[in-house]
This record gives C-alpha cells, structure tokens and sequence, in this order.
C-alpha cells in the first residue's frame, strides 16, 4: 500500500515517479517474497492456544491488521514527503561539488548561502512551480548532479526494513524484542537484504537509477534513525483501539 501511494502521489506531484522501474523491483522483492518468507518462518507459540476460535465469517484482513497497514502506510509517506520536498534543508551532503548552494552559487542565485546540504534531485517544488528558473538549470540537472534521490530511495527501504521487525508482533504486544534471536532463519534473511540493499546503493549506480557514488556514511545514518521512528509510531497505534480503523 504505501509503495503504490508514494509512486501515485509522488508522480502527481513531481510530474516524474519518485521510483524508478528497476527500484520498485527490489521494493516489491523486499516487501512481497522476502520478507513474507521471513515473517512466515515465525515459530508458533503456546500463547496461540490460548486465543478464542475464529469465526468463519470473520474477515481475512481484521481491524487490528488494517489499523497498521493503513496507519503506518500514512505515516511512511509523510516521513518520505518531508525528505523528498525538503531533503535540501535538512539531508547532510559532505562532498562540496553536490551540495545544494555551490550548484545555485555557480547559477548566481542571490540567495545561495554556505551550507552543507544536498542538491535536490527534483525539478518542482511542492505547489508545482518549477524549482530552477532557466534552461540551464535543467542543462545541470542531469541525473547524477544530487543524491536526493538515492536517500530517499534507501529510506523507503529502511523504513520497510525496520517495520519487519515490527511486523513479527501481529496482536498488539508490546515487547518487540521477546523471541527476536529464536528464529535464525528471520535474522539471516533481515541480514541478507540490509547488505544487499547496500551494495545496491553503493555500487550498482545507473543500474538502479542511483547516483554512482552511493551514498556517505552521514546520509546512511540519517536514513537509518528516520527509519526508527517506524517503531514509534508502531507503539502508538498498538496503543490505540482497533475501531480507530475500517
């Protein structure tokens, strides 16, 4: 759900999809067949014996499964939004030739200031005007002049990335850490995608649609504590009734 709101919207509103082809690929990859096969390896419990039958009528999706599906779908979108339209003000960019203000400097931009930002990777601002003024801004913007994009790529990721382990608690328990090292086989598939997804990012480049030289240490930290905040917002909602959805 949130891949198919995040591409939608932000295709609307970017007037280019946020996602490239080649990366839905491997978010569909993450969230569809890897790791469903790690939530499906979960051991059963004996508190299982203790929960009441299901009645026959009852839906597949309950309230409790739709109050985080959609809670927690609106709540990634709205971390990848804020990045996505203001990552130039708050995404680090350590390397001086991508930063934000030394491309605008370079333009003779009157409002270009020094500051250690990324370049946006993006062509509109949020109400749709164009975010550079001249032909020879877009002559600039050629693909790899930002790592916006590529943030916001492994962020999308990372958020998927963390709400696995959340996902493993499926009636409102709120000790997410019992049982964690109990099922190896979830341990060695959450390994295996964090490493691949960062030898993607890394060294993949124009493959993946990412800039070719990844990303630095600052923005992979950065991605990885937003992502955190998945695990927040899963207490909160774990919190709330389950009439709180549809």
């Amino acid at each position: 759900m949130n891949a198919l709101l995040f591409t939608v919207l932000g295709a609307i509103l970017l007037q280019e999809s946020p996602l490239q082809a080649i990366q839905l690929l491997w978010v569909n990859m993450i969230m569809d067949s890897l790791a469903s096969l790690a939530l499906a390896t979960e051991l059963p419990k004996p508190e299982l014996l203790d929960r009441p039958p299901q009645v026959r009528d009852d839906f597949i999706v309950s309230r409790k499964m739709a109050k985080h599906i959609i809670y927690m779908s609106l709540f990634q979108m709205v971390v990848l939004f804020i990045f996505l339209f203001g990552g130039e003000y708050m995404i680090p960019e350590p390397d001086v030739d991508l930063r934000f203000n030394e491309w605008r400097a370079l333009l003779g931009y009157e409002d270009a200031a020094d500051n250690t930002f990324v370049f946006p990777g993006r062509l509109f601002k949020l109400n749709g005007e164009d975010l550079y003024n001249s032909v020879i801004d877009n002559e600039i913007i050629d693909g790899d002049a930002s790592r916006h994009m590529t943030f916001i790529f492994n962020l999308f990721i990372w958020l998927q990335i963390v709400n696995m382990i959340a996902a493993r608690k499926i009636n409102d328990e709120l000790n997410l850490c019992e049982d964690f090292f109990a099922n190896p086989a979830f341990l060695i598939i959450w390994v295996i995608i964090v490493g691949v997804n960062f030898l993607i990012i890394q060294y993949t480049g124009a493959f993946f649609s990412l800039h070719p030289k990844g990303l630095s240490w600052e923005q992979h930290l950065l991605c990885i504590g937003v992502s955190l905040s998945v695990l927040i917002c899963n207490a909160i909602l774990k919190c709330l009734p389950d009439d709180v959805s549809p």
